[in-house]
């Protein structure tokens, strides 16, 4: 008969073993906590790093146009549009961009205010169009396609803004009347102030002023209507009678001394019409800029750090787009 195995002894455990055991399991859960906070400390380090680095200033508000909000990566992706030849060249390039997101905005708000709009397939058709233009040739439907696919977003949509500029613009000009007042004028033009003196002194001696129109180059402006010129040139001309000399002015043109030939009723031929409807438009967007745009402090021109801001925010952005 086979002999019955008896169990080991059971060995008591100790309170001391027990103690040693509790204590050895806090010790390996306070190392574990350490290690995962020490992690965690240096993966939020990092990640600040990152947000204060990249993440941060690629969000830093740049300018407000209505409740649209433009940042460092939109002007960043303005200026690459600029190097690329869509800005119109005006000012200071590293200003262009920001100009650019401004005005773009207006037009899309105000083409949307007098329910302007365009479709998908004008703007495909505007874009084959300036290709084929570039190109002096026309495109087969696969060729357009195939570079119609390449084409990002912004690109497609400065062109869709471009179009409601036009369309803006062709509104402006049904505004334009067909006749309106308009005044004969000859006008002297001098860029400084001892011109003007000189200028005058020879009027005041009596020497004939289309004469001295002919010299110093205007001349006979001939008939123009309110807004062609200046402010300053027409509070001048249309509120004096026929015959009166101006006393000089100051324009961004220079000094202007205008004398009022005539006065009339006149109808407008087509181009004065278009440089009116221009005039128009570039007046509405100046006073839709003064409404609707609130810049950042840091990139407002009345800034004393400026253009050392700007120099910063332009370099920054070419670091993106490089």
């Amino acid at each position: 008969m086979a002999k019955t195995l008896k169990a080991p002894p059971r060995r008591e455990v100790t309170k001391r073993r027990m103690a040693r055991w509790q204590w050895e399991r806090r010790r390996r859960r306070i190392i574990i906590a350490a290690g995962t906070a020490v992690i965690t400390l240096v993966l939020a380090i990092i990640g600040y790093g990152v947000y204060a680095t990249i993440i941060a200033p690629a969000g830093e508000q740049v300018t407000t146009v209505g409740d649209r909000v433009f940042s460092r990566a939109d002007y960043a992706d303005a200026l690459r549009l600029c190097q690329l030849g869509f800005c119109p060249p005006s000012g200071d390039e590293r200003e262009n961009p920001i100009l650019f997101l401004e005005m773009s905005e207006l037009i899309r708000l105000g083409a949307a205010e007098a329910n302007i709009s365009v479709t998908d397939n004008e703007v495909t058709q505007a874009i084959r169009i300036s290709i084929e233009e570039e190109r002096g040739e026309p495109l087969t439907d696969e060729e357009f396609q195939e570079i119609y696919q390449q084409l990002d977003e912004d690109t497609i949509e400065v062109m869709a803004t471009q179009l409601l500029q036009i369309k803006l613009g062709e509104d402006f000009l049904s505004r334009v009347p067909q006749s309106a007042e308009q005044v004969h004028v000859q006008a002297i033009l001098v860029a400084t102030e001892e011109e003007v003196q000189v200028v005058m002194g020879n009027l005041s001696e009596g020497e004939d002023f289309a004469s001295l129109a002919e010299q110093y180059g205007d001349g006979d402006l001939g008939w123009l209507p309110r807004g062609i010129m200046s402010q300053e040139f027409d509070e001048f001309a249309f509120n004096s009678n026929i015959g009166n000399v101006s006393e000089p002015f100051f324009t961004n043109d220079g000094y202007y001394i205008v004398k009022v030939l005539d006065k009339e009723e006149r109808a407008l031929d087509e181009e004065v019409q278009k440089q009116l409807a221009t005039s128009e438009l570039s007046s509405w967007l100046a006073q839709e800029r003064e409404n609707k745009v609130e810049r950042n402090p840091k990139y407002d021109r009345e800034n004393p750090q400026y253009m050392k801001n700007l120099e910063e925010l332009y370099e920054w952005a070419l670091d993106q787009i490089s």
